[in-house]
């Protein structure tokens, strides 16, 4: 009989694990709320939320792109240059173009018809009614006219200040004809001197009253700083002519400190400064490249 059970247990334990194998390979009929597994549906949202990562990687990116302001001490060895200058003379900032590069003047001239042109001449005035410069020439009129915005004597032309240009022709029966063109004022103008990079801009459209940078101040000087870079000097100068000399030191500070944090530049490396206004009351804000 010890025998009979001893060869019980294992046939009972296999028994056993063969039911237990059976129930977990099994999947039984489950309801979830009253509804059938197999026939339960996904509710589907009404809105679908559109993901956009562009504001989250550009707020990463501005810091990670921000330059951190050293202070001397740390930078005194360092040297500073400006960003090397670009293939390309048009400016780097996508917004509209307020600064004013040469040429000055650039017209489409149409042919008259039926009239031989001797001889002809196009007359710049300033605002004083004195011939700041003339362009002439014999025979046929060029189909293209452009002016750098220079003078006779070699002067350019100032920010602020209207000028005017006419037409005189003269046909082939010395009989003359006037034509007057447009008046033209200009707010900044970018030229070379000697060399150097000058950027003269009209005072009262730079600064409000305070003295604080204007909204086309900002613009000129958003503008003026794509005009440094391709001069790529490292350094430069703020001059603001003006009666107010306390005044014009304050708006040349401004600039200065304007340019400075936008271009990453040593304190030291740039100047500003306010001077008297000429004999000629030509006053106006300069920055020029060193």
């Amino acid at each position: 009989m010890l025998l009979f059970a001893c060869c019980l247990q294992p046939a009972a334990a296999m028994a056993a694990e063969a039911a237990k194998s059976d129930q977990g390979g099994r999947l039984d009929e489950i309801v979830i709320e009253g509804v059938p597994r197999i026939e339960v549906h996904a509710d589907k949202p009404d809105q679908v939320p559109i993901l956009d990562p562009s504001k989250s990687v550009l707020e990463y990116l501005s810091k990670q792109l921000h330059i951190p302001d050293f202070s001397p001490q740390v930078m005194v060895f360092v040297p500073n240059y400006l960003a090397s200058k670009l293939a390309s003379s048009l400016p780097m900032t996508p917004w509209p173009r307020h600064l004013v590069f040469p040429p000055i003047l650039d017209i489409m001239i149409k042919q008259p018809k039926g009239v031989e042109v001797a001889r002809w001449r196009v007359v710049i005035t300033d605002d004083r009614g004195s011939v700041f410069h003339v362009l002439k020439g014999k025979g046929r009129l060029p189909d293209r006219l452009t002016w750098d915005g220079r003078g006779q004597s070699g002067d350019m032309l100032k920010v602020g200040h209207p000028y005017a240009y006419s037409y005189h022709v003269l046909d082939s029966a010395s009989v003359p004809t006037y034509i007057p063109g447009k008046s033209v004022q200009l707010n900044s103008l970018v030229c070379d001197r000697w060399g150097r990079t000058v950027i003269s801009l009209y005072t009262p459209a730079v600064f409000d009253k305070g003295p604080r940078i204007s909204a086309e101040g900002t613009a000129l000087l958003r503008e003026s700083q794509d005009a440094l870079r391709s001069a790529a000097t490292g350094s430069f100068e703020v001059t603001v002519y003006g009666d107010d000399a306390d005044l014009g030191k304050r708006q040349a500070e401004l600039v200065r400190n304007n340019l400075i944090r936008a271009l990453n530049m040593q304190p030291n490396r740039v100047r500003a400064r306010a001077v008297a206004t000429p004999k000629d009351g030509y006053a106006r804000t300069e920055i020029e490249t060193r």
